[in-house]
């Protein structure tokens, strides 16, 4: 089996094993998977029912990455990347020289990256 096949069975595993959760009133149902790979990130949308990807730039590295509800935020050495299962899309925002992390959190409908520069804060709805 070649690694696109593998790659195939095991996204298919973890969807089939992370079933998702029924809300309670007011609870904000987990609609959105992250998977971060070397060169790429790809996004679940349980909304849209689709992999919805995003290329990495040559030497982008990964530092951090958090999803949770509807959203997911990844933290790279040139930018900020925010994913929303409601519009089924990436937005990206390039990082000033010298910014550096301070916290990412991906919660409901909002998305946010501070840095020691700035909050970087996007709300979907």
């Amino acid at each position: 089996m070649n690694k696109k096949g593998a790659l195939r069975i095991l996204l298919l595993v973890g969807l089939i094993s992370f079933p998702m959760p029924v809300a309670s009133s007011g609870e904000v149902v987990e609609e959105v998977y992250l998977l971060v790979r070397e060169r790429k990130l790809l996004a679940f949308s349980a909304v849209g029912y689709r992999w919805v990807t995003q290329n990495l730039r040559p030497n982008e590295q990964v530092l951090d990455s958090k999803y949770g509800g509807h959203v997911a935020v990844v933290f790279t050495k040139f930018r900020v990347l925010g994913f929303s299962a409601l519009t089924n899309s990436w937005n990206e925002e390039k990082l000033m020289v010298d910014e550096v992390l301070v916290t990412i959190e991906a919660k409901g409908n909002v998305a946010t990256a501070i840095t020691n520069l700035r909050p970087l804060i996007r709300a979907y709805s």
